[in-house]
């Protein structure tokens, strides 16, 4: 009988061993592990020893306290101490391996406690404690790996702090409300099955995020951090969703969960579903046969809730789909607004979909340098934060498959940033919640996704000097300066030009013209400077007017500046063409006498000493430069002293030459034509 209670012991051991095989398999330092299993055993050895002395101590402790304390808390420590001492030794670990790493110390622990209860099977919870406690280990040890293992490759000292504290807090949940359900007994023995399901579930997710993590040796390679790892990684998914939401991407998300089980799978948990519904039917044979006496609570759980528990487990065991953590995510992505400062000037305009206390992921389109040192402000509807200064710590503008931007690492942040950043926090939380379970507001969080950055389909670079387009051009796209200074100015009776306006970094352009059908622009657009532009089609400025109110109304109030703006521009123009107008009346009677003098004008007299056509004279005024102003004073000096000689002009054939020459290219049709 003592050998039969020893083999049953190891039935859960075999049963999990098998379920993660394929964890187990998958690579791996083989010495890691069996350091790992032995260790495992190695402590649980020591927690038989000091448990006994232990339990008498409080054993007069209300039963709930004591699954907490005694069996979550006092085991629990231990192993994530245990465990974090595992994975400090192996440099160059990565996360998933630290999960399979903690797996095998709660394997070892089992194995060592399943075979004392088999020994001590004087008590029928035992047997439930027994089939159920395996799985637990496993799992609540996963677990622990798993936030060790983060805070191991973390790098601000709050993060490391918070992951340990989480190595610790929820095993310790998981462990402890399973302890304390079999130590009230009766009814709450019911509670064991579903909190070791919850921990197979929170355990299946880890080890599929995992996947995706980064080894230690290839963050180091990249010379960032883990956080700043994990904000990268977030981006392609974060431009997915916005994409998909806003309807800009048609592709169907993926989905969290894939189950392939196999023939053989699926035979073995109909199997399980069957055994578990003639359960009671088998306890009450081995009864007779074996002497087997348990409470009806006892008999339900092993014999029914057990088999169900381990087809659930057979189900969800390499259900979540790893690709969900790669293409898809849980959290809710909120883009705000960030600008780069120069010299007290916003030199650039960017968006954002990530900010925490210690870097951001800036949706840049062009290098801003690896090490380089800049100044961020950050926007959120009316919220703003102060100048945080940051280094650049990571670019990709090349590789199209990852994230397309810079990673900034914050060196120096001010306290109006903090508090930026708390609201920040709260109202990505508050309004996912809202985004989630579809709450009162819903519609009203358009406005954080339909933004001009996220709207735009294209971006182009345009060199100083280049037209984006012309007066009178048709307006079919509209424009967000992300970079560089746009100028706006109109021809005046096809002569004049009058600068109407200028844009700099973060302000839009080209949508009056957008808004309507075949409207043409009213001004040309030209860069002032090397500028970046985002472009959109008027399709997406209906979309952005129509769903976010913010961005309507602050269109209005563009406009309106810009009209106010236009017509004081317009008018001071004008002045200034009036101006240029009377200085060109005056310089066209200096032309006048300039020609008449130089042709023997007399005003003593009536007529020219030379008979030259008046349509000549007249488009000669019309069209003078300098050269024929030239021409005419040498003229007037050579007269000059002809006539001081004595000579008359009309008959001094260099002067006629002269003359001819002046008028031989000048046309004689009518001016007004």
């Amino acid at each position: 009988m003592e050998i039969e209670k020893i083999i049953m012991s190891f039935v859960p051991v075999i049963v999990f061993l098998l379920i993660y095989n394929r964890y187990f398999l998958s690579g791996g330092s083989v010495t890691k592990y069996v350091t790992s299993l032995l260790t495992g055993v190695t402590y649980a050895l020591f927690l038989l020893l000091a448990g006994s002395f232990i339990a008498d101590l409080m054993f007069i402790v209300n039963p709930v306290v004591r699954g907490f304390v005694m069996a979550g808390l006092l085991e629990k420590s231990g192993a994530v101490i245990a465990i974090y001492v595992l994975l400090k030794r192996f440099p160059g670990f990565s996360i998933s391996e630290g999960i399979i790493t903690a797996m095998f110390f709660g394997l070892g622990f089992s194995c060592v406690e399943n075979f004392f209860y088999a020994l001590e099977l004087h008590s029928s919870v035992i047997y439930i404690r027994m089939i159920f406690s395996v799985p637990l280990h496993i799992t609540t040890c996963g677990i622990a790996g798993c936030y060790l293992g983060i805070a191991k490759l973390s790098w601000s000292s709050g993060r490391v702090f918070r992951f340990r504290l989480k190595s610790l807090v929820i095993p310790l949940l998981f462990h402890g409300m399973f302890d304390a359900a079999l130590m009230k007994g009766e009814a709450f023995s019911y509670i064991a099955a579903p909190v070791l399901i919850l921990s197979v579930v929170y355990l299946e997710i880890i080890l599929a995020r995992s996947q995706s993590f980064f080894s230690e040796k290839k963050l180091k390679v990249m010379g960032i951090n883990f956080e700043e790892w994990r904000l990268k990684d977030r981006q392609p998914r974060y431009d997915r969703w916005v994409k998909r939401y806003t309807g800009i991407l048609k592709s169907s998300p993926v989905p969290f969960f894939n189950w392939n089980p196999g023939i053989i799978k699926f035979t073995i948990v109909v199997a399980l579903v069957i055994l578990a519904g003639t359960g009671m039917s088998l306890y009450r044979e081995l009864m007779l046969t074996h002497q087997l006496v348990l409470a009806r609570e006892e008999a339900v759980a092993v014999f029914v809730l057990f088999p169900l528990c381990i087809a659930l487990v057979l189900i969800i065991s390499g259900a979540v789909n790893p690709l969900f953590f790669v293409k898809s995510l849980l959290s809710l992505p909120i883009i705000s607004d960030v600008e780069i400062i120069k010299n007290g000037n916003v030199v650039e305009y960017l968006g954002t979909n990530d900010i925490s206390t210690g870097n951001c992921f800036l949706q840049t389109a062009e290098p801003l340098g690896p090490g380089k040192e800049i100044s961020l402000r950050f926007k959120l509807g009316d919220l703003q934060s102060g100048i945080v200064k940051g280094r650049v710590m990571w670019e990709n503008h090349v590789i199209r498959h990852e994230a397309f931007g810079s990673i900034v690492r914050f060196n120096t942040i001010t306290t109006g940033f903090y508090i930026f950043y708390i609201k920040y926090f709260f109202l990505r939380y508050w309004k996912g919640a809202i985004f989630l379970l579809r709450l009162p507001g819903f519609d009203a969080l358009k406005g954080f996704f339909y933004k001009p950055l996220v709207m735009t389909d294209d971006e182009d670079f345009f060199p100083a000097g280049s037209i984006v387009f012309r007066e009178g051009d048709i307006g079919d796209r509209f424009f967000l300066i992300k970079k560089g200074r746009i100028i706006f100015f109109k021809n005046m009776d096809g002569e004049n030009i009058i600068t109407v306006n200028t844009a700099v970094a973060g302000e839009f352009f080209g949508e009056l013209a957008a808004l309507g059908d075949n409207k043409t622009r009213n001004a040309t657009a030209i860069c002032a400077e090397d500028t970046l532009l985002a472009v959109a089609s008027k399709d997406n400025l209906d979309i952005l007017i129509a769903n976010n109110p913010d961005f309507a109304m602050d269109l209005i109030e563009t406009l309106t500046n810009r009209v106010v703006l236009s017509e004081k521009v317009f008018f001071e123009s004008m002045k200034e063409i009036e101006k240029t107008k009377h200085e060109k009346e005056n310089l066209t009677h200096i032309a006048v006498m300039l020609v008449l003098l130089g042709l023997g004008f007399d005003p003593g007299r009536r007529g020219l000493d030379m008979n030259v056509d008046a349509k000549k004279i007249m488009n000669l005024i019309r069209h003078m430069d300098d050269l024929a102003a030239a021409q005419l004073s040498s003229l007037f000096i050579k007269r000059q002293t002809i006539l001081m000689d004595g000579r008359d002009p009309r008959y001094d054939e260099d002067f006629i030459f002269s003359i001819n020459e002046i008028f031989a290219n000048v046309s004689d049709e009518d001016p007004e034509d």
